[in-house]
């Protein structure tokens, strides 16, 4: 494409007419034929240049390309699970554990977690969290505040070792299946079935195509009762994080439920929780000293190196949809989400997914989906905050990719030792 650049007579001849104009409405008439323009400095002619240039031809911010090298290597620095692991390593050195009588007597007890806190020079407790318990099924103050550190210095200890083995996959895997659902090493299932929350499962009538799979995994205790036509009714495992306790376990232990009241599928349905507050640790002690053989309290901590997978997996796709949507350097995103709250994390979904890919020879995914005018939740009219702690449009690529590309899939596509099963999705 030509550009036409304009000369300085043309440049000189442009501003002397427009001058002329002024001038002849206010100069006396002898005054107009004895003034002279001289030509135009060339510092004025180059700012017009640039002037005349950029209104023709803007320039355009630059376009960035995604380096997959590069956003592999953001993607396994978790600042937001760094940043967990510092509050829990704060609250192991200073927390405090108090309770008092309850209004109702001695029936329940209120318990307070607090850690101090500096507020302009005034030394302050800042409650973490209440909760209240039986008065008798529950540990004394400083018995549950020995086990409240004991959890905590576990949860730290795996915290400074999933760094160590998570790109190990097929170990990962393995002590997957033995580990956390106590399966013999290699066992897999031959069908799982993964089952979102996604309102889109309204109407589709998946509920006995997803009862029909061998092994059935659902999200934060979603309901099935009421929606099974949907939804199916069979359930082998729950995958939670531990905001969920809040729901379950402090309701339930204010009417002394035996062992919380956490397993809506039935006590013989284990519940797995990624940790994602530290002080929800003080809920699972309450929980199991609450727990009877006839109600136990079947909770499951997920490996911290699956943890770790997950949440470079999540990063990895979050940035790359950044980096093809604003146009913008990968730096940009690491410098508005890394450290800051909420932090950045993996859903429960895409942590059950991954999971399922290691101990199920093919994987079928529902309710993972969203369509305009469809629910969040399909058990739920709230719309939940969640979408501030997720990328959730980015994990859906990654559920396109272990459906369409599953050997373009970063950490897990090429693992060596492990082979990705096959993953069809059923929005």
């Amino acid at each position: 494409m030509c550009v036409t650049v304009p000369s300085l007579n043309d440049i000189n001849t442009i501003m002397a007419g427009s001058r002329s104009r002024i001038t002849s409405a206010t100069a006396p008439a002898e005054t107009r034929h004895r003034r002279r323009y001289l030509p135009l400095p060339p510092l004025m002619f180059l700012v017009l240049l640039l002037v005349y240039l950029s209104r023709r031809h803007p320039r355009a911010p630059p376009q960035y390309t995604y380096d997959d090298v590069l956003l592999r290597r953001l993607a396994v620095t978790d600042v937001g699970g760094d940043q967990i692991a510092a509050e829990a390593a704060a609250m192991l050195a200073n927390a405090s554990i108090s309770s008092h009588p309850s209004l109702h007597g001695n029936i329940h007890r209120l318990v307070y977690l607090r850690l101090p806190y500096n507020d302009s020079g005034t030394s302050r407790r800042r409650t973490m969290l209440r909760l209240r318990v039986p008065y008798d099924k529950v540990p004394n103050d400083s018995s549950l505040l020995a086990g409240f550190r004991a959890s905590l210095r576990s949860f730290l200890r795996a915290h400074q070792h999933r760094r160590r083995g998570y790109n190990n996959v097929a170990g990962v895997m393995d002590d997957v299946a033995g580990g956390l659902l106590g399966l013999r090493r290699r066992r897999r299932f031959p069908t799982c079935a993964v089952v979102g929350n996604s309102g889109i499962l309204i109407g589709s009538g998946r509920g006995t195509q997803i009862d029909a799979h061998d092994f059935i995994i659902r999200l934060n205790n979603a309901p099935v009762a009421g929606f099974a036509p949907d939804v199916g009714a069979r359930t082998s495992l729950t995958l939670t994080h531990s905001f969920m306790l809040q729901d379950c376990a402090a309701p339930s232990a204010v009417v002394t439920t035996s062992g919380c009241g956490c397993h809506p599928y039935g006590r013989a349905v284990p519940l797995a929780m990624y940790v994602s507050n530290p002080a929800h640790l003080l809920y699972v002690l309450v929980c199991n000293a609450t727990a009877t053989p006839a109600a136990p309290f079947r909770l499951l901590l997920t490996d911290a190196r699956l943890d770790a997978l997950c949440a470079s997996i999540a990063k990895y796709y979050s940035l790359r949809r950044f980096v093809a949507a604003t146009g913008e350097p990968a730096s940009s995103w690491t410098r508005r989400r890394d450290g800051k709250e909420p932090y950045f994390h993996y859903s429960s979904g895409l942590q059950a997914v991954v999971l399922a890919l290691g101990v199920c020879d093919k994987v079928s995914m529902f309710g993972f989906g969203k369509a305009a005018g469809v629910k969040h939740h399909y058990h739920s009219n709230h719309q939940s905050k969640e979408t501030e702690v997720h990328d959730l449009d980015a994990e859906y690529q990654f559920y396109g990719d272990l459906q369409a590309r599953p050997e373009a899939v970063p950490f897990l596509g090429k693992a060596p030792g492990f082979v990705l099963p096959p993953v069809k999705l059923y929005w």
